[in-house]
């Protein structure tokens, strides 16, 4: 990855703080004032939060990609289907096509950890030099921080934060 990274991670606890909600807003506010942001984010529920089961959307199209597969009711493992993960990147490699301001990239979690999820398409955009704003929870915060070799911005789970650091990522 290049030296000077235009990376930030929204760091949360836990899956009842509105961090999907967050990713939403912050693409729509910037869209409206015309600094173009694309990429993939959780499908929302009417509270605002993750629906289930899970999916991806695409915030430029609303497409959305069904990320969750049944394993039945009394499964204790992972629902995630890597299979609809892995179409859903798709958008996110498009996007080294049509480059916006910023890219949001819906987490950094388990499959990227073991090298599959977005991981890819992380070391991509940034290699290509798109801003990218993504969220990493707490447990794998050492593990983000190997990935990024310490060049990315932890962000609290906070709107202004958040606001501030695309702020000063697309005035560059």
């Amino acid at each position: 990855m290049s030296t000077e990274l235009n990376l930030a991670a929204i760091i949360y606890d836990n899956d009842d703080q509105p961090v999907d909600k967050l990713l939403h807003q912050v693409a729509e506010k910037l869209n409206r004032r015309g600094d173009r942001v694309a990429g993939l984010a959780m499908a929302l529920n009417e509270q605002g939060l993750r629906r289930k089961p899970m999916a991806l959307q695409d915030l430029e199209t609303g497409q959305e990609y069904s990320i969750a597969q049944n394993l039945g009711k009394e499964s204790q493992s992972c629902c995630l289907d890597p299979h609809g993960l892995a179409e859903a990147t798709s958008v996110l490699r498009a996007l080294l096509e049509q480059p916006p301001r910023l890219v949001i990239v819906n987490r950094f979690g388990q499959q990227e950890i073991d090298g599959k999820g977005c991981r890819t398409e992380f070391i991509q955009l940034l290699d290509v030099g798109i801003p990218v704003l993504t969220v990493v929870k707490r447990k794998f915060l050492q593990q983000w921080h190997e990935f990024v070799g310490g060049e990315a911005v932890d962000l609290p789970f906070s709107e202004v934060a958040v606001h501030q650091w695309c702020d000063d990522v697309l005035r560059r």
